[in-house]
């Protein structure tokens, strides 16, 4: 009797105590905005038709397999009968296959099913072919709140097209424990203030997404050294310090107003001493969770398969009793269902207990939509979850998450490409990887790769010849720090950890000796594309470390730096639908179709991102050669305003020449002629009067090896090819043996074709022939190649080097624009360079790495007007330095009021600029470009196919590169189809949408 007196007394003391510390609960936003009326007559609707053993099941979430066999499928059906379970989770899957056995489960069921998912990195987490969002350490890292809220937006946009109504997401613990076999980076990291934000922010977007949050694992599962699937962890902390750590988050996830809980299976004795798993504590789950922090939402259990709590006597009894209201996944359905119908049966679950869980409920099932339920449909799902805007999203986590830890001299972003010779080292990744693939997007990377130590020591002779090594490391399980160090020793170099972050303790050493570190975090392919960029300059890097590196960096530590180069993204970024530049695509490939050209690439860049960049079709028509982004094209006249303009502008900007200046000054062949005063400004604006063109080949053929004329406008059989519509030429002269030899020989060093080489003087003849062309009495605006062939000759006579010795010294290699170049067969293999004509009268052969220009032909490949070759992203680099005013990546390569006085300027008599082309605002028909392109617009087109337009209003970038001239320049359908403009119209039409 006293006993019993004692015992109430210490209750009533207990209960007395813990009421001043309870707290109203708080009723989820899901529930608040609910319209009540509505929700309750629904409920009242579907549950009075419920039997009692209707109601037991509602409590249980069945775990099923995802595949969609007739086995499993009868399996599902037979529960759901059966068991008369309230919702089921599927386990790893596909899209389609979860999507057809969701809709044979909710057809199956009297009641509608809460379909659940474990997802915490989105549905990647168990279905495949989905978008792989990065997992929660990485997301840590990201200091922009508001991209992990719309990380959960979209997360519950893929959640509801493929009938799921609830995620098992977020995980908010604390992981404060490196040595965390679980949980580790599914943690947003070990800043209890930060991962309570980050967790809301991400909960907050599911919900605003019609998707339940489930936070887990309360009360915390953050500091544990062993994994609740396989036994019961053990958190041996005081209620103080779970306070201030492990239920920080759930503290602000519920004062938030969220809508569900998991409890986890954990022993805290601080908690509750009795060694009873946390999800079957009464005084954790109803005590602390919901009446000491006033959590009034939906409370499911972790998994009841794990060994944590699957040992448990009548566990799924005890759950409910502790305050749960789902059941998640016991291992036998059937069991635990029978289990809950005895207890209720013999009273130790009184009916108004499931009554009170089963109204809740489906209270949530109305919140949740299942009132109004659909089918999901599986037609085109997967390109609908994957959408572009999912890929940006994606991409945008993981470029902002990642996290420059240290940076010796500033050496990220990478400066002074010109002087370094670089190297890229990555182990335990195979070749051509994407961090290495978008390396080389910004200059001249060689690339190697280790699986092995052994193979790491093999490198290291090779390795000697570089001053710079990036070395990437995508595992921790093969390489030491002393492996690393000997690769770096009195290198310049920089490490990219692909791994988690505890695992760079093991590479302390190194990491003390290096000059930069970068951490990605995860080794998947936008890990990689955006730590790449990152190094060079091609996104700003603000990446904060969410955990402690024992030895190493504090939590919070992350040096940011300034975006300085061209980055790499969808149109997404900049606020252009995808979808909206699709029609690029359809008119290359009716261009294709109609044989204006066999292929090409299209480049698109705006405010300062490469958003689209694509190569269609092949080198020839035969389509045995597909072409890539690497491939190089002949420029044609492109060259003039790629490579002779912005030497002048550099000269002239080091005031080494002015445009008022006459040409002779610089070439003495004008001298003493009516070409004597023609001034630079002139020839840039084509108005010197010199005609468009001169036969530069004519010097070199001796006429007497043959007989009549040499061209015909007939087609006959002694002219057999044919070189333009309308024009024929015959083959059986002969080149002036002291001019033309077919080896090469002293005083015969250029290079017109495959065995054919031109005398070194050459060069003077053709400038004699300029000079003695006639001269047109009106300077008005007539387009001609010579201008720009004497341009190359101030250049080349003010600067004592070559045109392309300049550029590349001054421009080309300092921009990283390594393809970017005249005689391309110099520095690349032929099947890198796309072929222009099959030249059946001069060369005699298929030109492929050969200018095709005539002209620039007999000056030996490198003229003012044509002859540089490239691919599309090197020239973005020398068109963004324009438009950034004369700077790219940190260096300035010209003044502001140079490059604005080149780059506006325009003749008061045409439409041309400075050595630019530009639209013609009076006549559309007769302009170069889109319609729409503002007046500002600048670039120039090229005779074999290309174009480049630069629009500083719209911070824009249009590149297009074919070789239309394949297999012949008589293939003139890329202008009579209109389209180069025509894909500058989609752009502008999808930037004005």
């Amino acid at each position: 009797m006293r006993k019993g007196i004692i015992f109430s007394f210490v209750a009533c003391m207990f209960l007395s105590v813990f009421s001043s510390f309870s707290k109203e609960r708080i009723e989820p936003s899901m529930m608040k905005n609910a319209d009540k009326l509505k929700m309750r007559q629904w409920v009242d609707s579907v549950y009075n038709q419920m039997s009692l053993d209707e109601r037991i099941g509602q409590l249980i979430i069945i775990h099923v397999n995802g595949d969609n066999g007739a086995a499993n499928r009868q399996k599902l059906v037979s529960l759901i009968r059966d068991q008369h379970v309230g919702g089921v989770l599927f386990s790893k899957g596909t899209p389609e296959n979860q999507a057809r056995l969701t809709n044979l489960a909710q057809e199956n069921a009297r009641v509608p099913l809460m379909m659940t998912f474990d997802g915490e990195w989105g549905l990647s987490m168990r279905l495949a072919n989905t978008t792989r969002f990065p997992k929660n350490m990485m997301l840590g890292a990201v200091k922009n709140d508001s991209l992990i809220y719309y990380y959960g937006r979209e997360v519950a946009r893929q959640c509801r097209l493929a009938g799921i109504q609830v995620n098992f997401a977020p995980d908010i613990d604390v992981n404060s424990n490196p040595s965390n076999p679980v949980i580790g980076i599914r943690s947003f990291g070990e800043d209890p203030k930060r991962v309570a934000k980050l967790g809301v922010a991400y909960a907050s977007g599911l919900e605003a997404g019609k998707v339940m949050a489930v936070a887990k694992h309360f009360p915390g599962h953050g500091d544990t050294s062993t994994d609740s699937h396989k036994v019961l962890p053990l958190i041996d902390h005081s209620r103080e310090r779970l306070d201030d750590v492990e239920l920080v988050p759930f503290k602000k996830y519920i004062d938030a107003g969220l809508a569900s809980v998991m409890t986890g299976h954990l022993n805290i004795p601080a908690l509750d001493n009795s060694g009873v798993p946390s999800s079957l504590s009464k005084p954790i789950v109803t005590d602390l969770l919901q009446n000491e922090l006033g959590f009034g939402g939906l409370i499911f259990t972790d998994g009841l398969a794990m060994k944590g709590v699957s040992v448990e006597k009548d566990m799924s009894v005890r759950a409910i009793l502790a305050g749960n209201d789902l059941l998640l996944g016991p291992l036998n359905a059937k069991k635990e269902y029978e289990a809950l119908k005895a207890a209720v049966a013999d009273g130790m679950l009184s009916d108004s207990l499931i009554n009170v869980r089963c109204r809740k409920i489906l209270e949530y099932k109305y919140i949740l939509g299942l009132n109004k339920l659909k089918l999901v449909d599986v037609d085109n799902l997967s390109s609908r979850l994957n959408t572009p805007y999912a890929e940006w999203l994606c991409r945008k986590l993981n470029e902002e998450a990642i996290t420059l830890l240290k940076n010796e001299d500033k050496i990220v972003p990478l400066k002074s490409l010109d002087k370094k010779k670089i190297a890229a080292v990555s182990l335990g990744a195979p070749h051509n990887s994407p961090f290495q693939m978008t390396l080389r997007l910004y200059g001249d990377v060689t690339c190697f790769n280790a699986m092995s130590i052994a193979e790491l020591k093999k490198l290291q002779p090779e390795l000697s010849q570089y001053n710079t090594i990036l070395v990437s490391v995508h595992s921790n399980r093969v390489f030491s720090s002393d492996d690393i160090q000997s690769v770096v020793e009195g290198k310049n170099s920089v490490i990219t950890f692909f791994t988690s972050p505890y695992s760079m303790s093991r590479f302390n050493n190194v990491i003390k000796n290096t000059d930069a570190v970068v951490l990605a975090y995860e080794n998947t392919p936008f890990a990689q594309e955006y730590a790449a960029q990152a190094i060079f300059g091609g996104t700003n890097i603000s990446g904060k470390l969410p955990v402690t590196v024992r030895g190493l960096y504090a939590v919070g530590d992350g040096i940011e730096t300034e975006k300085t180069r061209l980055g790499y993204n969808l149109p997404e970024e900049v606020g252009i639908k995808s979808s909206d530049l699709d029609q690029i695509e359809a008119i290359v490939k009716e261009g294709i179709a109609q044989q204006a050209f066999p292929g090409c690439q299209v480049l698109i860049a705006k405010d300062g991102v490469v958003i689209y960049n694509q190569s269609f079709g092949s080198f020839e028509y035969n389509q045995a050669q597909a072409v890539t982004n690497e491939d190089l094209y002949d420029l044609a006249s492109m060259s003039k305003a790629s490579g002779t303009i912005p030497a002048i502008m550099k000269l002239y900007d080091e005031k080494k020449i002015t445009l008022q200046s006459p040409l002779s000054k610089y070439v003495p062949q004008l001298r003493n002629t009516d070409k004597e005063n023609l001034t630079i400004r002139q020839a840039l604006f084509h108005e010197t009067g010199l005609p468009s063109i001169i036969q530069y080949y004519m010097p070199a053929i001796d006429t007497d090896s043959y007989e009549g004329r040499l061209i015909s406008y007939k087609p006959l059989d002694s002219y057999p090819a044919l070189i333009d519509n309308g024009a024929w030429a015959r083959t059986d002269f002969k080149y002036k043996s002291n001019l033309i030899s077919d080896v090469p020989k002293p005083g015969f060093s250029k290079r017109i074709s495959e065995n054919l080489y031109i005398s070194d003087s050459y060069q003077d003849t053709i400038l004699y022939r300029i000079a003695e062309s006639k001269l047109r009495p009106n300077k008005s605006y007539l387009y001609s190649c010579l201008n720009f062939m004497l341009l190359k000759e101030v250049v080349e006579q003010v600067s004592d080097s070559d045109l392309n010795t300049f550029l590349q010294n001054n421009f080309y290699r300092k921009l990283g624009a390594v393809t970017t170049t005249y005689n391309p067969l110099t520095k690349f293999d032929k099947n890198m360079i796309a072929p222009t004509e099959q030249d059946d009268f001069l060369r005699k052969q298929l030109l492929q790495g050969y200018v095709h220009d005539e002209g620039a032909a007999f000056l030996g490949g490198i003229s003012g007007n044509a002859g540089l070759f490239s691919n599309a992203n090197d020239l973005a680099k020398l068109y963004q330095m324009w438009l950034n005013l004369g700077s790219y990546g940190s260096e300035k390569y010209l003044s502001k009021e140079t490059t604005r006085l080149f780059t506006t300027a325009k003749s008061p008599n045409s439409r041309r600029g400075l050595g630019f082309d530009k639209p013609d605002p009076r006549n559309n028909r007769l302009s170069p470009t889109a319609p729409q392109a503002p007046i500002s617009v600048y670039g120039h087109t090229g005779f074999t196919g290309t174009c480049f337009w630069i629009d500083p209003d719209n911070n824009m970038i249009y590149i297009f590169l074919s070789n239309r001239v394949n297999p012949s320049r008589t293939h003139k359908k890329l202008m009579t189809l209109n389209i180069r403009p025509r894909i500058q119209s989609v752009i502008y039409n999808a930037m004005n949408k």
